[in-house]
Order: structure tokens, then C-alpha cells, then sequence
């Protein structure tokens, strides 16, 4: 379900269906036209150690997500995808005042992508350049797994490789990920028959920029492991994933203690009218 540069970014994920299927082209594995909402719960743990006998820096932030998305033909290759932040709350252990979200309350976003899923455009359809849509927008782009280019079926395996370069706040970011696929099985979900595919993803980033008049570094690596349930009507019906990562930022040359963090989350489909 997400770009996550420590304290400064930290956003989203995604929404219900109700789907009219699309017969892929030879049987490939594909997207189908419908109107889907999802429930999406983010658990964030932070730690990092202060030294000088101080305590830890440690707090955990929830994050409740519903999510609308509408996908619909564009042309024989293409679809149109519309997704809207239904609702967003967040919680937090930190003893600070809340984020302020209420941009993304109802803000939606449009694009198209691929039959496959491999988002081409998604962007804010507000026509704001407030960098929590943009940063909103790029974790977006991630919600749907990319399914392979044959049909599903057990012990089916692919790959994906994503570069991206976006920017938050002061930050101009390099981040690249690598991400392997695989269908472990099939499985019945809330009555229905779908695959369980497998994901396995490394991630590295790399962003500079100023802060208070100083120049700022942050460098991060970390994994993500997961499930995710799709059905061969092409309807992906939810899953969950573990990601952690080790943070570094340097500031003037002075290195800060590193930061782990940990997110898990939990992609839920909505029944109809919820």
C-alpha cells in the first residue's frame, strides 16, 4: 500500500468492489473494469536510539485509510483509473500535535494504467502542488500489485523493477525497488475462489536537500514481505505486508542516530454499500 521518508513523509493506501469482469486478452492475467472500495489499516513503529543513557525515541502511529477505486476501458491495452480518499484518520503515541491531513480528505486522483496494472499517470486531480498529494499520489501508484503477462496459476513467478525520483518537501529523492512475484496456491476468500500471490521487495532511496539553512541527507534501505489475494475475475480482493526499513540522515555532515521503522498494513475489500 507506501513512500515513507521518516518523519517527513508517511501516507496511505487504498478501497471495495463491485466488478464487471473483462476477459483478458488470451487468458492473461488482467485488471477488470468495476467500482472497488477498500479498507487499508497502517501500524507504524519508529525507533531510535538517543545514547547518553537517554531512553529511546520510540512511537507508533495508526493509520486508517477508505479508499475508492474505479477502473473503466480506455482502449483495448489501456485502462482509466480514478481513486479518491474516501476518509483518513491517524493516531499517534508521539506527545505532538496531529498531522495536518485535512488536504487529502476527499481529495482524488486519475490516471490510466496498463491491463496488467502498471500505472502510467496518476495524479491529483485538484491541480494543487501540495506536496502531501504528490507523495500521496506516488504510493497510490503502488496499491495494485503488477500481475504477470500469462494467466495465474500455482508456481507462476515475475518480476518488477521501479525507479522513481520524486521529491518531498526540500528533498529531491532517488528511490528504486525490486520486487518478485509468486502464486504460492489457490485459496477461497470471503467465499470466493483466488490466487495468494507472494511478494518479496527490496528498496533503497537516496534524498538531498536543505533544511534550516543546512544541507540535509537522507539515506534508507529496507524490505517489504507480503500476500495478496486476486481473483481470475480480476478483483483484488485485499492482503497484508510487513516493511522495514533503516533510515539515515546526515545534516551538515553530522550523522543522526539511525532510525528503524516498521510498517504493517492490511488491505481489506469492502462489501458493497460500506
Amino acid at each position: 500500500m507506501q513512500l515513507h521518508i521518516a518523519r517527513r513523509v508517511g501516507l496511505l493506501i487504498l478501497g471495495s468492489a463491485i466488478a464487471t469482469s473483462v476477459a483478458p486478452a488470451q487468458g492473461a492475467a488482467a485488471y477488470a473494469p468495476g467500482k472497488l472500495r477498500y479498507h487499508v489499516t497502517t501500524v507504524s513503529t519508529r525507533a531510535q536510539p538517543l545514547g547518553g543513557g537517554r531512553a529511546p525515541f520510540d512511537y507508533t502511529t495508526t493509520t486508517n485509510q477508505w479508499i475508492a477505486l474505479e477502473v473503466a476501458p480506455h482502449s483495448d491495452d489501456t485502462l482509466t483509473i480514478a481513486m479518491t480518499v474516501d476518509s483518513i484518520r491517524i493516531s499517534s503515541t508521539l506527545d505532538a500535535p496531529p498531522p495536518d491531513i485535512a488536504v487529502l480528505q476527499g481529495a482524488k486522483f486519475a490516471g490510466t494504467m496498463s491491463l496488467r496494472g502498471h500505472v502510467y499517470t496518476l495524479v491529483p486531480s485538484a491541480g494543487t502542488n501540495d506536496g502531501k498529494l504528490g507523495a500521496t499520489a506516488t504510493a497510490l501508484k503502488r496499491f495494485l500489485p503488477l500481475l504477470p503477462s500469462r494467466s495465474l496459476a500455482a508456481g507462476t513467478s515475475w518480476a518488477d523493477t521501479v525507479v522513481e525520483h520524486p521529491n518531498v518537501g526540500t528533498l529531491k529523492i532517488t528511490s528504486s525497488s525490486v520486487t518478485t512475484y509468486k502464486v504460492a496456491g489457490d485459496t477461497t476468500v470471503s467465499g470466493r475462489h483466488a490466487w495468494r500471490i507472494d511478494r518479496y521487495t527490496t528498496i533503497a532511496q537516496l534524498g538531498k536537500g536543505m533544511e534550516g539553512g543546512q544541507p540535509l541527507e537522507i539515506s534508507s534501505s529496507g524490505t517489504v514481505t507480503g500476500m495478496q489475494f486476486f481473483t481470475d475475475k480480476g478483483v483484488l480482493l485485499g492482503g497484508t505486508s510487513t516493511q522495514r526499513t533503516d533510515l539515515q540522515e546526515k545534516m551538515n555532515e553530522s550523522e543522526g542516530a539511525p532510525i528503524q521503522q516498521t510498517f504493517k498494513s492490511t488491505v481489506e475489500l469492502l462489501p458493497s454499500g460500506r
